[in-house]
């Protein structure tokens, strides 16, 4: 019980109303009694006194009312407010509950974010681990990849330069094994120190490459490519000899049972000679006249290019009698089948004098001693 209601249980206790109607009567009396008794007074003074009386009794019972009524109003202010204070106090306590579920659902989510955190933590850890890991592997591998690859440098470089000397003993290709050789010098160039004797020995195998009289195959080339150009457009002569004697296809033919490749094609030409001497007549005015048959032009033209051909390839392998011996064989069908008076037929001629006069024997090398430090074999391939 606060203050409030204390004073005023004492003020209850304390009022004169308590006593009730008994005790008005009996102070009435008394103060009847202590009043002296009228000596000749007036009626209309007892009755003021009377109305004092009345006046006060009211006055008094106005102010109990009043004090009461204040009492009450501040009850019913302390009751609101204890209300009020509930209210807020429920109010307060609901959300504290609320509050309280927030913090413990954050609480819940931190835990859980911590865990998650701690689990990104362990896989970076292993990541990392991992990382490390493949780097010593990766540096493992490229230490061993640089071992290998010298070793593959030096291998592949002894390759090329039997390569070189195969080219230049067997084929005659100066340009050919100059190539292999530079090959060779760019491949050990990124061995650094340790390679400096095997390309010592590539730039003396090069230099004597380089000295070499190298074959103007492009010369050759171009004047073989002119040649069969215009063999298409010569005449063919009316009156002619025969090509071969019969002494002369008599070695041919042992010859071909020796031969290869070159063989049969000198076969080949001694058969086509023998159809054309069929189809034509001997004259001695030299009238240009053409074949009786366009298949006998035809044979003959292709046989020329064959020919031709023959003598390209003699070239590119260096084979002096094979070339002279083909670049003759054209000629002399030319001059036997074509008309010679004819400027086109005279061309012709004198470029396979030209062609015959370029020199298809190339000097080869012993560069396989000087390449000793390359070849895996000492040299000698």
């Amino acid at each position: 019980m606060s203050k409030t209601d204390k004073d005023a249980g004492k003020a209850l206790e304390k009022t004169p109303g308590d006593d009730g109607p008994a005790s008005e009567e009996a102070s009435t009396a008394a103060a009847e009694e202590a009043a002296p008794a009228p000596t000749g007074r007036t009626p209309g003074r007892l009755a003021l006194t009377i109305a004092l009386l009345v006046a006060a009794l009211a006055a008094a019972g106005g102010g109990y009312l009043a004090w009461q009524m204040q009492q009450l109003a501040d009850a019913q202010a302390e009751l609101a407010t204890r209300s009020a204070l509930e209210t807020l106090r429920s109010d307060q306590q609901s959300e504290m509950g609320e509050l309280n579920g927030r913090i413990t659902n954050l609480n819940e989510q931190l835990e859980s974010r911590l865990q998650s955190l701690a689990q990104v933590e362990n896989r970076m850890a292993d990541q990392v681990s991992a990382r490390r890991e493949l780097a010593d592997r990766v540096d493992r591998l490229y230490r061993r990849m640089n071992s290998e690859t010298d070793d593959w440098r030096i291998a592949e470089a002894g390759y090329l330069a039997r390569m070189a000397v195969h080219r230049v003993r067997f084929n005659g290709d100066i340009a050919g094994a100059l190539e292999a050789l530079e090959a060779a010098d760019i491949l050990l160039s990124g061995l650094g120190g340790m390679s400096i004797d095997r390309r010592e020995a590539i730039g003396r195998a090069v230099d004597q490459l380089l000295a070499v009289d190298r074959i103007d195959l492009v010369a050759i080339n171009r004047g073989l490519d002119r040649v069969a150009d215009q063999l298409g457009s010569l005449p063919l002569a009316a009156g002619i000899q025969r090509f071969e004697t019969a002494d002369s296809t008599a070695a041919a033919t042992s010859s071909a049972a020796e031969g290869g490749w070159q063989a049969r094609l000198d076969r080949a030409g001694d058969r086509l000679l023998a159809g054309l001497d069929e189809l034509v007549t001997v004259s001695r005015d030299r009238q240009v006249e053409p074949l009786p048959e366009p298949e006998s032009r035809f044979l003959l033209q292709q046989n020329l290019r064959l020919q031709i051909e023959s003598a390209r390839l003699a070239a590119l392998r260096g084979e002096p009698a094979t070339y002279d011996n083909a670049l003759q064989r054209i000629d002399d069908w030319v001059s036997a089948y074509f008309d010679s008076s004819a400027e086109s037929v005279t061309a012709v001629r004198d470029r396979l004098a030209e062609l015959m006069d370029q020199p298809v024997d190339v000097e080869r090398p012993a560069i396989g001693e000087t390449l000793t430090p390359v070849l895996d074999d000492g040299g000698q391939s």
